[in-house]
């Protein structure tokens, strides 16, 4: 078998299963589903580099491996899967496509740099994000399609074609952001819980 199989990649294997579900519910005009879907593929990921961390004896190997298997999933998770819910919700039209293109695409390249740059990061190096973090608008999506059940379908259809290549740009715009701790990430998850509790009572 090709691979690594310990249990310091189950979380991140489980994320990329969520987006697959959340995918599919999208095409499936469920949104609330896939929003629910998607927020647990946030919490895989979120984490999933914590749990590999607890393994001290990996190999070089294991952790390129780790690496890799994290950014592929999530390109699925925080790339093709928002691009998706945009396109069934309306974003649909020739325009459309392109700034979807261009937010997968800003997505990859983000991924595949940040590939490059752990790789060659050196021990006790402080780590930090260049750009935005492509989760960025997975967070927000859900805080997004509650106020958009108050919009017309046009409004919110011009919001996500500004949004979208915006937070893309966003992801491979170069400055440098502080990698939060756990602790400070509570104030999202918050924000995200409240979203979808409203979203699921509407």
């Amino acid at each position: 078998m090709l691979g690594f199989y310990d249990y310091t990649v189950v979380l991140t294997y489980t994320g990329l299963i969520f987006a697959i579900v959340g995918i599919l519910e999208s095409f499936k005009g469920n949104f609330v589903g896939a929003l629910l879907y998607l927020g647990l593929s946030l919490v895989c990921d979120t984490l999933d580099g914590r749990v590999a961390s607890t393994k001290k004896d990996r190999t070089r190997a294991q952790t390129m491996f780790g690496i890799q298997i994290d950014s592929l999933c999530d390109m699925v998770s925080f790339g093709v899967m928002p691009a998706i819910f945009c396109y069934c919700v309306g974003m649909n039209k020739a325009l459309d496509l392109v700034l979807i293109g261009y937010y997968c695409l800003c997505c990859v390249i983000r991924l595949a740099y940040f590939n490059v740059l752990a790789i060659d990061k050196k021990p006790g190096e402080k780590s930090v994000y260049h750009g935005l973090p492509v989760v960025g608008f997975a967070i927000g999506l859900p805080v997004f399609y509650l106020f958009s059940l108050w919009c017309d379908p046009l409004t919110v259809t011009w919001i996500l074609r500004v949004a979208l290549p915006l937070v893309g740009t966003l992801y491979i715009w170069d400055f440098n952001m502080p990698k939060p701790k756990l602790i400070m990430l509570l104030p999202l998850l918050v924000m995200y819980l409240t979203a979808f509790v409203l979203l699921c009572v509407l």
